[in-house]
């Protein structure tokens, strides 16, 4: 696609967004047409979001509780990539032990996220660890599995190759198991990213004193829409923001593969 083509796209896009949100507005009885179908009590309306959003941020409030946020969900997200990688590895070369412990993580991961939140409360408290375990949790079983299936769904045809030429157990990993798990862990890694953040979130609405998801928590209790809808907004562009760094550090690591395999 060619760059006035993606420039058209990104209009489109533009009128779409703006298009809704006069809607939005004109719906919930802005822009003086004397039309209500909404109550902005309950709904929201674009126009008092943004000036509530402007002084969420003016108030300090909104630097503090995002970085509450990012701090739990950025550690969540490093400590359960990690540990997702390093065990999806070592299972993957140690298949009778994969075998037995399999169904386990399979049932761990079958487990609902918020239904852990309560515990990891009582077991670490309000504060930050509860949040980054959470966090952690959402993050560790994607990245162990993709990790885990990417090791096992390396071609035997290239390991024998690899082995024909004299490499051995380093050069196999190296050439072949690590490229080819690298696919797999970006694949899961880039949606990940913004669950990260949404366990971070639940952490926060479960119990907490600080931070996005118990600023929104109190806001909805006072009936504080436009605050919900500000802090909405904020997670919103937060996780798309790092959905967009995550491809692109994909793209960057993975520049070796086909120009197809790279779209997304």
């Amino acid at each position: 696609m060619g760059t006035s083509g993606k420039m058209a796209i990104v209009l489109q896009r533009i009128l779409l967004i703006a298009g809704l949100l006069l809607l939005w507005e004109g719906s919930t009885g802005g822009l003086g047409l004397g039309i209500q179908l909404f109550e902005p009590v309950i709904v929201g309306r674009p126009s008092l979001i943004a000036v509530d959003l402007l002084d969420y941020a003016r108030s300090g409030l909104l630097a503090r509780d995002l970085k509450v946020t990012l701090a739990a969900a950025f550690l969540g997200l490093f400590f359960g990539g990690i540990g997702g990688v390093a065990v999806g590895l070592l299972f993957g070369y140690l298949r009778k032990i994969a075998a037995v412990v399999e169904p386990i993580m399979g049932a761990l991961n079958s487990l609902p996220r918020i239904t852990v939140a309560p515990m990891l409360i009582m077991w670490f408290g309000l504060g930050l660890t509860s949040k980054v375990v959470l966090s952690l949790f959402t993050v560790f079983f994607v990245i162990f599995f993709n990790t885990f299936l990417g090791v096992r769904s390396v071609d035997p045809e290239l390991v024998k190759a690899v082995k024909v030429m004299g490499g051995g157990p380093r050069q196999v990993a190296r050439v072949v198991v690590v490229p080819s798990g690298f696919s797999w862990i970006f694949a899961a890694l880039r949606t990940r990213v913004s669950f990260a953040l949404t366990g971070a979130v639940v952490g926060e609405f479960v119990g907490s004193s600080s931070g996005l998801g118990y600023r929104m928590l109190l806001a909805a209790g006072l009936l504080h829409t436009e605050r919900v809808f500000s802090i909405m907004l904020t997670l919103m562009t937060v996780g798309v923001s790092l959905v967009e760094i995550s491809r692109r550090v994909e793209q960057y690591l993975l520049r070796w593969r086909p120009p197809q395999s790279q779209m997304s």
